[in-house]
């Protein structure tokens, strides 16, 4: 399924995405598609529904665009994101399984500094490091689902979030090529998340319509996470090669539950850019 997936990445992009150049002036108007797929390691530990950790494999598909708006004298960037991963993992005896994943929506406004452009930084920056900052919007929901007996062999999450975030790339160049360095960092701020209480079960939650709780307020103190993204793309005549490593540390600690996603992944696609109309 990931040859596949790989494959399709290619055929896409290899899609003539080059600019004219009576379009290179106006920079507002170029939108950056990124299509990303890749796999690591992955540590999630949920005590409603055991006390252990079950480590193994993560496999994950990102899709991403970028481009410039006219919001402060054209100094803003958006950024849209879909964020999927399916954890495959087994306790510490190799006798449980257990599958978790999710699917995460983002969109974010980033202020370019120094006059910055953080989309297409190769082209439109005078300087070769650029940083931008700003606040996302962002909503996930997934689950984590225990292959054992039991009336609660699964748990739902659910949050919706602001988060604060820091983009900065740096053009390398090396024998008149452009190797674009980019590095972005994100932490939820402040939202709203899902949660059972302790002991509750779900037939309770749901049925019975018992609430307790279930509707938290999210910040820092008991969700300390973070994603981390760093990538570097590599020019291979028209199209762009970009390879990267992404961190999720996604913890909670929700009506005395304790929730941790830890995912380590290697990641590969390819970037196009885009001319609006």
């Amino acid at each position: 399924m990931a040859t596949l997936l790989l494959l399709s990445l290619c055929a896409w992009g290899q899609e003539d995405g080059s600019l004219l150049s009576s379009e290179i002036s106006q920079p507002n108007k170029e939108v950056l598609h990124s299509s990303m797929i890749g796999m690591g390691s992955s540590n999630v530990l949920d005590t409603y529904l055991s006390s252990y950790n079950y480590t193994g494999k993560d496999y994950r598909i990102q899709r991403e665009t970028m481009r410039m708006t006219n919001l402060w004298k054209g100094r803003v960037s958006n950024q849209s994101l879909i964020d999927l991963n399916v954890d495959f993992n087994k306790n510490h005896a190799r006798n449980i399984k257990e599958y978790a994943g999710g699917i995460r929506y983002s969109q974010g406004w980033f202020y370019n500094f120094m006059n910055g452009n953080t989309v297409n930084p190769v082209e439109r920056s005078a300087s070769r490091f650029n940083f931008a900052a700003g606040l996302a919007a962002s909503g996930y929901l997934g689950v984590v689902y225990i292959d054992r007996s039991g009336n609660n062999p699964a748990q739902a999450k659910a949050d919706l979030m602001i988060d604060v975030s820091g983009l900065a790339t740096y053009d390398l160049v090396i024998a008149k090529h452009h190797y674009l360095w980019r590095y972005q960092v994100s932490f939820p701020l402040m939202g709203i998340a899902f949660s059972p209480n302790y002991g509750q079960s779900y037939y309770e939650a749901f049925v019975a319509k018992h609430y307790d709780h279930n509707v938290v307020f999210a910040y820092p103190g008991n969700m300390p996470s973070m994603r981390h993204k760093l990538t570097l793309d590599i020019p291979i005549k028209r199209y762009t090669l970009r390879v990267g490593y992404v961190a999720q540390i996604n913890q909670s600690i929700f009506n005395h539950l304790k929730y941790h996603s830890y995912s380590h992944d290697f990641m590969i696609g390819f970037n196009k850019y885009l001319y609006r109309r």
